[in-house]
């Protein structure tokens, strides 16, 4: 964790789609400007709210900005996360939705959290991103980036992709299936969690590989140390196969095609609390504990706490 620098400016991006968006930003810029802090928009929001001439491009509202904060759900997070790209800018997320591990601060706490963030009391904890290559006919083909993971899966048919792992340069296995999810210690309770893969707390530096349903019950999750050489080569694809980086860029892929990943080195710097838990976070949202006849919703307020939270 490192120790955030003053804010004077936040850029504000949203998920037009969330009914309280409107709220939520009239709520930030009524607690800036009594912190006299000016609050930019990201072109996308200033649209939703009238506002266009006062918008900003992701790279604009970046480069101007001294935090960003994201109100809408883990989607929206993954965008903004997208635009900050390696300038190390802080990210806040504000939870509008109803899942959301990425953005664990509820609306509820709005007001709460970025008082606390204007007055310094906040730390950064950095998420590293796994990075792929594509490599096409010896060349650098395509290149993307994903905070929570990068996936090769089949197309619109319900066809299986013939997939091959190399780890340092070892074949590990060959396989029929839907496809494999290269995820972060952050991305571990997402795409990955649905397919079998194992949770990792967020301090991990690791790689996590999980099959796609695949055609062996040889083929299981791996989890590899950062500095691991990994490689997958698409022996045959059915039409449409594509590599997605967090859900939302695709890239085709081609039989033959050779997939490279690597955890980078530039992080993204997340804005949490020295009172924040991951595993209160994790225990909200899976309902770990909880007997299924009392779970309630899991937006509870700052302390993650209900009924039954006397801790």
């Amino acid at each position: 964790m490192s120790h955030p620098d003053p804010i004077k400016r936040i850029g504000l991006c949203g998920n037009p789609r969330k009914d309280e968006l409107q709220a939520s930003v009239a709520t930030v810029r009524e607690v800036c400007a009594e912190q006299g802090v000016e609050v930019l928009l990201h072109h996308d929001l200033a649209a939703k709210l009238g506002e266009s001439d006062r918008g900003f491009t992701g790279d604009g509202l970046v480069q101007r900005s001294d935090l960003i904060v994201a109100l809408g759900g883990d989607g929206t997070m993954l965008r903004a996360a997208r635009a900050i790209g390696a300038t190390g800018r802080p990210l806040l997320g504000i939870n509008l939705g109803s899942l959301g591990y990425l953005t664990d601060i509820p609306v509820e706490d709005l007001t709460w959290a970025l008082h606390r963030v204007l007055a310094g009391e906040h730390v950064l904890e950095p998420r590293l991103r796994v990075h792929a290559c594509v490599w096409r006919d010896g060349e650098v083909f395509a290149e993307v980036q994903g905070l929570n993971d990068v996936v090769v899966n089949m197309g619109p048919l319900p066809r299986t992709l013939d997939l091959e792992l190399r780890l340092e340069g070892i074949t590990l296995g060959r396989w029929l299936g839907d496809g494999v999810i290269f995820a972060t210690a952050a991305g571990s309770t997402a795409y990955s969690l649905s397919a079998g893969g194992a949770i990792c707390a967020p301090e991990v530096r690791g790689l996590l590989v999980t099959p796609i349903c695949p055609h062996s019950l040889g083929v299981r999750p791996l989890i590899l140390g950062d500095e691991v050489d990994v490689e997958l080569v698409v022996h045959e694809v059915c039409e449409g196969a594509t590599l997605t980086s967090d859900g939302q860029v695709a890239t085709p892929l081609q039989d033959g095609d050779r997939l490279t990943c690597h955890l980078d080195t530039e992080p993204v710097n997340l804005v949490k609390f020295s009172d924040s838990s991951f595993y209160r976070v994790l225990r909200q949202k899976l309902h770990w504990g909880i007997a299924p006849r009392i779970r309630t919703n899991s937006r509870r307020g700052r302390n993650g706490l209900g009924k039954l939270g006397e801790e």
